[in-house]
């Protein structure tokens, strides 16, 4: 399946040092296929932490690394080169490394 990347929500922390948001990832093929992952990225490390669920981020948030919650991390540069691709070899999320 080919899928394409697109954000369709962002929020800047007031000091601009993270930025919340949702991605939208869906196929190309199928019209019916979409899914959503919540995300913050942090600008000093160029980072992206993406979450299933926005009550997993808002639980990263409160309570930081040490909560048992799904999350996985990918550097700004490689977020880049999917989401500018033409479309991505299958779903958003199977590329992540989820911990």
């Amino acid at each position: 399946m080919r899928t394409k990347l697109k954000s369709i929500h962002n929020e800047e922390y007031s000091d601009n040092s993270k930025t919340l948001g949702v991605l939208l990832n869906y196929s190309l093929e199928d019209e019916n296929w979409k899914d959503t992952l919540i995300f913050i990225y942090n600008h000093e490390r160029a980072t992206y932490m993406f979450f299933t669920t926005i009550v997993d981020m808002i639980d990263f948030l409160l309570y930081g690394t040490g909560s048992k919650l799904k999350s996985a991390y990918m550097k700004e540069e490689e977020f880049d080169t999917l989401y500018d691709a033409e479309y991505i070899d299958g779903k958003f999320s199977e590329k992540l490394t989820w911990l």
